[in-house]
C-alpha cells in the first residue's frame, strides 16, 4: 500500500506547481476555491478509472468510444507532455540565464542519448520536488500579506484568471495513468481507490498551502525566480540551483517516458515537437503560467473523453466530470471570444 501510494505521488508531483502561485494572486480569494475544485475533479476522474478501467486507459476509452477516441486520448496525452516539456524549457532559461539555442541544446542531450529513467530516480524527483515546496511555503508564510479586510480580499479578485487557475492546477494534479499499474498491484479496487484518495489529498494539502503562501507575497512570473530574487543572497542562489535542478530532471524523465513510449524515432520526434513549440511560445511571449494552463487545458479533454466513456456506461460520475469538463471550455469560450 505505502509503495503504491509512492508511486502515485511521484506519478502526481511535478515542476507544473511552480504555475499556482502567480495565477492564484490574480484570483485573490478565489483561489480558495478553484484549487480545492480543481483536486475533486481530478479526484472524480481517478474514481472513474478506477470504476471502470480493468485494463489500461487507452483500452477501456476505445472500447466504449471506438478507435477515434483511443486516438484522442493518445494525442492529448502526448500534447499534455510535450506543453510540460516547452514549460520547463521556458523556466529553466530564466533560471540559468541561457540563450534559448543553449538550452536546446542542453535539453536535447540526454533526449538524443536515449537513457532510461529508472522507477528510483522518478520518486526521488518527486519528494524532491514536494521538499522544495514545502520549503518554499515555510519561507514564505511569515511574510505572506494579507487584506485588511473582506471587502478589500473581495475586490481584488479577477474573475478571469479563475479558468486558467484551475486548467494549471488539474495539471498539477494530473498522473492518472499510474492507476491501472496500481491497481494491478494492489489487486483490490478498494484499497486503489484508498491509495488514490490518498496521494492526492497529500498532494493537494501542500499544494495548497505552497499556492496560498507565495501568492500572498504578491509574486509576479514564476514562482521560484520571483522567490531567488526575493530572499536574495546564498538563499536565492540555492533557491535557483534547486529549481534548476528540478526543470531539468522534470524535462528528462517526462522527455524520455514519451520518447520510449513512442517507440523508434520518438526522441527525435520529443525533441524537434518540443523546439517547435518552444519557438512559438517565445515568438508569442508566453510564460510558464501561460503554458502550463494550456497542458491543464489538455487535461480538462483528457478528463472529458474518460467522463463521456464513463457516461455511455451510464455510471452517474461520468456525467458529472463530463460536465464539469464542457463547463471550463465554454467559459474559456467566452472569455476569449467576448470578455
Amino acid at each position: 500500500m505505502d509503495f503504491s501510494v509512492s508511486l502515485l505521488i511521484s506519478a502526481i508531483v511535478g515542476a507544473g506547481v511552480f504555475a499556482l502561485p502567480s495565477l492564484a494572486r490574480e484570483a485573490g480569494m478565489l483561489s480558495l476555491l478553484i484549487v480545492p475544485a480543481a483536486f475533486l475533479y481530478m479526484l472524480g476522474v481517478g474514481h472513474l478509472i478506477i470504476e471502470m478501467f480493468p485494463g489500461t486507459v487507452e483500452e477501456e476509452v476505445e472500447r466504449e468510444l471506438g478507435e477515434w477516441g483511443k486516438h484522442a486520448l493518445v494525442f492529448v496525452e502526448r500534447a499534455v507532455i510535450l506543453l510540460a516539456l516547452v514549460a520547463y524549457a521556458l523556466a529553466l532559461r530564466l533560471h540559468l540565464g541561457l540563450s534559448s539555442l543553449m538550452v536546446l541544446a542542453l535539453l536535447a542531450i540526454p533526449l538524443l542519448l536515449e537513457l532510461h529513467p529508472t522507477s528510483q530516480i522518478t520518486t526521488t524527483l518527486a519528494f524532491f520536488t514536494l521538499g522544495f515546496v514545502s520549503f518554499l511555503s515555510l519561507l514564505a508564510l511569515p511574510r505572506m500579506e494579507l487584506p485588511y479586510s473582506v471587502a478589500d480580499a473581495v475586490s481584488a479578485i479577477d474573475w478571469k484568471a479563475g479558468i486558467p487557475l484551475f486548467l494549471a492546477a488539474i495539471f498539477a494534479f494530473y498522473g492518472h495513468n499510474m492507476i491501472p499499474r496500481v491497481r494491478n498491484i494492489l489487486r483490490s479496487e478498494q484499497k486503489t481507490r484508498r491509495a488514490v484518495y490518498l496521494a492526492l489529498s497529500v498532494v493537494f494539502m501542500l499544494y495548497l498551502a505552497f499556492a496560498v503562501s507565495v501568492s500572498g507575497l504578491k509574486v509576479t512570473g514564476l514562482a521560484t525566480t520571483f522567490l531567488s530574487g526575493y530572499a536574495g543572497g546564498n538563499m536565492g542562489v540555492l533557491i535557483d540551483l534547486s529549481a534548476a535542478i528540478i526543470f531539468y530532471a522534470s524535462f528528462i524523465v517526462m522527455g524520455l517516458h514519451l520518447s520510449l513510449n513512442m517507440g523508434k524515432g520518438g526522441s527525435a520526434f520529443v525533441f524537434a515537437g518540443t523546439a517547435a513549440l518552444y519557438g512559438l511560445a517565445v515568438a508569442a511571449g508566453a510564460g510558464f503560467a501561460d503554458i502550463v494552463a494550456a497542458a491543464g487545458l489538455g487535461v480538462s479533454i483528457y478528463g472529458g473523453l474518460i467522463g463521456l466513456a464513463a457516461s455511455r456506461k451510464r455510471i452517474r460520475e461520468g456525467y458529472a466530470v463530463l460536465s464539469a469538463s464542457a463547463a471550463v471550455w465554454v467559459i474559456l469560450l467566452f472569455q476569449f471570444f467576448w470578455a
